[in-house]
């Protein structure tokens, strides 16, 4: 009679940990997204920045065109020279937020990480 009842408390034991470890998988898989992402906003604002640069050295009667989808407009420089660092403000914001999400991904992982050890340690003091 013992066995059977110490069968349920195993499967439980090993459905949670199951659970524990796919939310897991799902955090680490965010955070990879996250650290992408973040890249990506550091190129877009390095572009800006090197692109500002560069047309600040250019006379001011120079003609500038301004990428706008497939198109190109002429732009006054102040204009472009405007819109880059609107651009690189914009690209600043996403990267601290996505810092603080990634900041709790880490910390939700770390929890994951935790409760997968409890677990553990749990069914070698049972056994």
């Amino acid at each position: 009679m013992a066995v059977p009842a110490g069968l349920p408390v195993d499967q439980e034991l090993k459905k949670a940990f199951q659970e524990l470890q796919t939310k897991m998988i799902t955090t680490q898989q965010q955070l990879k997204v996250a650290d992408a992402q973040i890249e990506a906003q550091r190129r877009v604002q390095q572009h800006a920045k090197l692109t500002d640069q560069e047309i600040s050295t250019l006379p001011e009667e120079t003609r500038v065109y301004e990428g706008v989808g497939r198109m190109f407009i002429l732009q006054p420089i102040p204009t472009v020279r405007d819109n880059l660092k609107t651009k690189m403000e914009s690209s600043e914001e996403k990267i601290k937020k996505l810092q603080s999400n990634k900041t709790y991904l880490e910390r939700n992982c770390k929890e994951s990480q935790e409760n997968i050890r409890e677990m553990i340690m749990q069914k070698k003091a049972a056994s």
